[in-house]
């Protein structure tokens, strides 16, 4: 079940960040920690909360205990600082949750600071903008995201690249207990050729390089007709089957659309209002925003905003790139750090 933390704020001024992947190689782990000690720290009394949107902590194939006592003094670094935290669980560390509620001794006292407040999404009123956190795998799985869900735990779970597919599929396998019957179904009975694929497509590289290419938005959505069904997104938003079924045509004329494209910076303006429109409409399936809501997310590692279609990306903390969005005055902008 999703935890959503409704908070009213007045006067204060929010900074947002995303997908440090800490514990992978690419992590900018050296420019977060200039990033807080020449920004956050000296801005503490202007700065009233801190929103990490998911994907902070990277658990994906590595072993969950190693990756959080070796980033501790990042962690710990936050936890210092005078604001309140926020930390919405992404694909990559959506073990988040669980880790906490098994065993507590994996994140000493001095961190809780950062992991005391733990959920999937977070709505805020600041100013009179009504906001809305998500990491933003919620978008871009919306109509297998039951599956996706268990196979980011899984990914959470299995220690290194090393480990045979089997592994990870077994650990899906007893996750898929929990999914509704259709789905359960077709992640049981799919080819051994198609796990590849899809392992290979939604997991990528172990190390976290950019180097490999993806085959595209088009061929990643047929993968994941082969474990998704669409009267559960119905039956989980409540919305009628037609409506579902409508919305993912919809859904696939802009992949086709915007598949040429290399990222959402590079869409013509029509183009990128029409799809942000669109995946609005996938985040009020899955977490129910609502149409006076920005929505705020990360995932996509390109930081972007539409103040016209009210969609803002925070970017991401990989190789040298570091970007955070800032909340202020009813307004939420983009900036770069370097």
């Amino acid at each position: 079940m999703k935890i959503i933390h409704i908070i009213i704020e007045e006067d204060s001024m929010i900074i947002v960040l995303a997908d440090l992947h800490l514990g992978s190689q690419m992590a900018n782990k050296s420019g977060f920690y200039e990033f807080i000690h020449q920004f956050l720290e000296p801005n503490q009394s202007d700065i009233s909360r801190i929103v990490l949107l998911g994907d902070i902590l990277d658990l994906w194939r590595y072993t969950n205990s190693h990756v959080l006592q070796q980033n501790l003094d990042v962690l710990t670094e936050l936890s210092g600082l005078d604001m309140t935290k926020n930390y919405l669980v992404g694909n990559h560390d959506y073990a988040i949750l669980s880790i906490l509620n098994q065993n507590s001794s994996l994140v000493p006292e001095s961190s809780t600071g950062v992991l005391d407040k733990v959920s999937e999404t977070l709505e805020i009123q600041s100013d009179g903008l009504k906001l809305r956190f998500i990491h933003g795998h919620q978008i871009d799985y919306w109509s297998a995201l039951s599956f996706y869900e268990v196979f980011s735990q899984a990914m959470c779970l299995v220690d290194s690249g090393d480990q045979d597919l089997s592994d990870v599929w077994n650990i899906i396998y007893r996750f898929a207990e929990t999914l509704p019957e259709k789905t359960r179904n077709k992640v049981r009975n799919i080819s051994h050729e198609t796990q590849i694929a899809i392992e290979k497509e939604l997991a990528g590289p172990l190390d976290g390089s950019m180097k490999e290419e993806k085959k595209g938005l088009q061929y990643e959505w047929e993968l994941l007709k082969e474990v998704s069904d669409i009267e559960d997104v119905a039956h989980r938003s409540s919305r009628l089957l037609s409506e579902i079924e409508k919305f993912n045509t919809d859904w696939e004329q802009m992949l086709r659309n915007i598949d040429p494209y290399p990222n959402r910076t590079s869409l013509p303006p029509r183009l990128a209002n029409e799809a942000n429109q669109i995946k609005r409409k996938a985040a009020s399936l899955t977490v129910d925003l609502k149409d006076d809501e920005f929505l705020i997310s990360g995932h996509g590692h390109t930081p972007y905003i539409s103040q016209e279609t009210m969609v803002a990306d925070a970017g991401c903390w990989l190789s040298t790139r570091g970007s955070y969005l800032k909340i202020e005055d009813e307004k939420v902008s983009i900036h770069i750090w370097k």
